[in-house]
């Protein structure tokens, strides 16, 4: 299949790092809904899979398509579970126009009964920035997070290491100092680390995760599970804890590249293709070690 067959739909096109897939198409789900059905007959003639992300996806969007494509219509969760979702998965069930739904965290897609693909990436959205302004940065909603990431902040601190943070009150583009993605990358590609501190109950690969993989960029993260997949290498990966001791050492030493192979199975290309011929055996090849599904401590 190629990347001109498939068309992804998020809440809005301008999001993270949508515009910088120029191979593959990408509308979000309320042009579709506001769209003549003219527009949508010839829009959405040639397009052999379509996949919508659960962030901004109503069940009404993927019935109003289905009369004008033969396209395979695919729900993607890459968000952790929380009430909403478990009410909009409920909703997505009874929607004959989805064929398939997925998650993006095998251990959540395992104990929903989904089918599983990985989240993904693009190398597209450019190489690290020759100039390191701070140590670590950290750009996130608050979503509980604050608290914990200004008391980190201050140990940080402590051991000599520069900061620079910028946190959002809360989730969503429409509020004051929302930073547009390339923005954010600007900030995230001047740093020696991200730091990624999860919500309480979260675990599987993030996109802060994603953004030092591709971005070669050093992780200082509270994720558990992390050793547990095939992209983790403790030179390249820092698991928080009480002893902060070798932090500054890390930071010191070069980012180590994975295997190029491993980066590929999260390009945005790959994953794609992973919705029409989907084999199970290769997340475990490229994903994650077959003890992570034995994991229970996170659940």
């Amino acid at each position: 299949m190629k990347n001109s067959d498939v068309l992804i739909v998020p809440k809005d096109r301008s999001l993270y790092f949508f515009p910088a897939l120029s191979e593959i198409s990408v509308c979000s789900g309320k042009e579709l809904l506001v769209a003549s059905n003219d527009y949508l007959r010839h829009y959405l003639k040639t397009f052999q899979l379509i996949i919508f992300l659960d962030y901004g996806f109503e069940p009404i969007m993927a019935a109003k398509i289905r009369p004008f494509t033969k396209a395979k219509i695919v729900l993607f969760f890459w968000n952790h579970f929380k009430l909403e979702h478990y009410r909009k998965l409920a909703a997505s069930q009874k929607e004959t126009a989805i064929d398939e739904i997925y998650h993006f965290d095998p251990l959540e897609a395992r104990d929903l009964q989904l089918k599983h693909n990985s989240s993904f990436y693009t190398q597209s959205v450019g190489e690290p920035a020759d100039q390191i302004a701070y140590d670590i940065f950290f750009g996130a909603s608050d979503n509980g997070r604050k608290q914990q990431a200004l008391a980190l902040k201050e140990r940080f601190e402590l051991l000599g290491l520069s900061t620079f943070y910028h946190i959002l009150p809360k989730r969503g583009n429409d509020q004051a100092g929302y930073l547009p993605y390339t923005d954010y990358l600007t900030l995230v590609k001047r740093s020696k680390g991200i730091l990624e501190i999860l919500r309480a109950g979260q675990y599987g690969v993030t996109l802060r995760t994603f953004e030092s993989l591709f971005l070669q960029k050093k992780l200082l993260t509270t994720n558990k599970m992390l050793p547990f997949y095939r992209l983790y290498d403790p030179r390249n990966i820092f698991m928080l804890g009480p002893d902060l001791s070798q932090l500054t050492a890390f930071l010191t030493t070069p980012y180590q590249p994975i295997d190029q192979k491993l980066r590929d199975f999260f390009e945005a290309s790959h994953w794609v293709q992973r919705f029409v011929d989907h084999q199970p055996e290769l997340f475990e090849q490229f994903e994650y070690y077959p003890e992570l599904m034995a994991q229970k401590s996170a659940l």
